[in-house]
């Protein structure tokens, strides 16, 4: 019975979508991790980097894993997407949902926003690395972290409609967060197991 029950509820999703004029169903963001590495620096690379966290770093050099992945942006749905991405800082228009892992970005000689179009079943692919941060590796003193968000997630910022090509105050829609839709992608697990979380006494008279 639970088998029919995940069928029907898949049906009944799929055609939701059909008729739907939520564009939720028109598009679909995957990532994959195609290779995992460290790069270590010397500490004073992060004493920098990490200047505002008062990191406790302990070692004259620090391992930093990383991630490559491919990001694919593909088309679901029967007709033509429109997206506002920038033709080559494109990482600008996606972002991270969690505070341990961020998107490395790259230099760009030009740099302006463009309209991009997928058509019906096509597909977008880009390539980047995640960066872990190293903060549980070496917390401040007197920091306290809570759980950590198990998943992480790539999610494209949308400024538009998906559905109409159209002029687009880039900026400004940037800019202006409630502006945002965001298509979230399917989950990594990339945080190594989670220390346990401090405990704070309360202080009395």
């Amino acid at each position: 019975m639970l088998k029919y029950s995940i069928f029907i509820s898949l049906f009944l999703s799929t055609l939701n979508c059909l008729y739907s004029q939520d564009t939720s169903c028109y598009l679909q963001i995957d990532i994959k991790v195609k290779k995992e590495y460290s790069v270590t620096h010397d500490k004073k690379y992060y004493e920098v980097i990490y200047r505002d966290e008062n990191l406790d770093i302990t070692k004259d050099s620090v391992s930093e894993k990383r991630f490559f992945i491919d990001l694919t942006i593909k088309n679901t749905s029967s007709k033509s997407i429109f997206i506002w991405l920038m033709s080559c800082s494109w990482e600008d228009n996606f972002l991270v949902n969690n505070n341990y892992i961020n998107m490395e970005g790259h230099d760009c000689p030009k740099n302006i926003p463009t309209l991009v179009e997928i058509k019906p079943g096509e597909s977008k692919s880009y390539s980047t690395t995640l960066i872990k941060s190293i903060k549980f590796d070496y917390p401040c003193k007197y920091c306290v972290y809570g759980r950590q968000v198990e998943t992480t997630k790539i999610g494209l910022i949308v400024i538009s409609d998906i559905t109409k090509p159209s002029s687009n105050d880039y900026f400004r829609n940037m800019e202006d967060k409630s502006k945002w839709k965001i298509y979230w992608s399917n989950p990594l697990y990339l945080l190594d197991k989670q220390p346990e979380p401090k405990t704070i006494g309360v202080y009395k008279n």
